[in-house]
């Protein structure tokens, strides 16, 4: 990596942390500095705004999925799978569940930002219905059986993500359990 690459990606990781730990409307440039270790300077360089800032972090955040999504196309895994997988590594590493309810609270604040994040999650819902799509096709499954189970799934996880932050006493394996169970619906018949 070259160091322009390396601050880039210094400024990334430090806003992710700041974004989970104090929301979108609580990480200023002048924070960003201080936890990054760069300076004004260098986040203006690669970014126009602090909200270029916050969508790169969305974009990073949804990476490791999307990739993950693309890499067993040709082996899809059945909706209630792809859910199990989700809520999973949500209870594995509860900061991207943390960092997830966080940029949705910054969207439903900031129309313009809240725009930015939803062209970035459109990509995950969409490789969502493709992977569900091609499991149907895989499975001999009607396409019409599963139309719309990714944005059930993205719900169902997010509200996962959201209880765990919000409830007490919020039963995370029970909710794991009924969301896959409920997911299952399209594998029969």
């Amino acid at each position: 990596m070259t160091e322009k690459t390396n601050s880039r990606q210094a400024i990334v990781d430090a806003a992710a942390e700041l974004i989970r730990t104090h929301g979108v409307q609580g990480t200023s440039i002048a924070r960003l500095v201080a936890k990054s270790g760069t300076s004004a300077g260098a986040i203006y360089h690669h970014f126009a705004d602090k909200n270029a800032v916050v969508v790169a972090v969305a974009r990073a955040t949804i990476a490791g999925p999307l990739a993950a999504l693309n890499a067993y196309r040709n082996r899809p895994a059945s909706p209630a799978e792809l859910a199990s997988y989700a809520m999973t590594a949500l209870a594995l590493a509860p900061e991207l569940g943390d960092l997830l309810a966080q940029l949705g609270a910054g969207a439903g604040l900031d129309d313009e930002l809240g725009q930015q994040l939803r062209a970035e999650f459109a990509a995950l819902r969409d490789s969502l219905e493709q992977t569900m799509l091609a499991w149907a096709a895989v499975n001999d499954v009607k396409a019409e059986r599963v139309r719309g189970y990714s944005q059930l799934l993205a719900g169902l996880t997010l509200g996962y993500a959201s209880q765990r932050v919000l409830m007490d006493g919020f039963d995370e394996a029970a909710y794991r359990g009924q969301a896959v169970e409920l997911l299952k619906l399209p594998e029969s018949n």
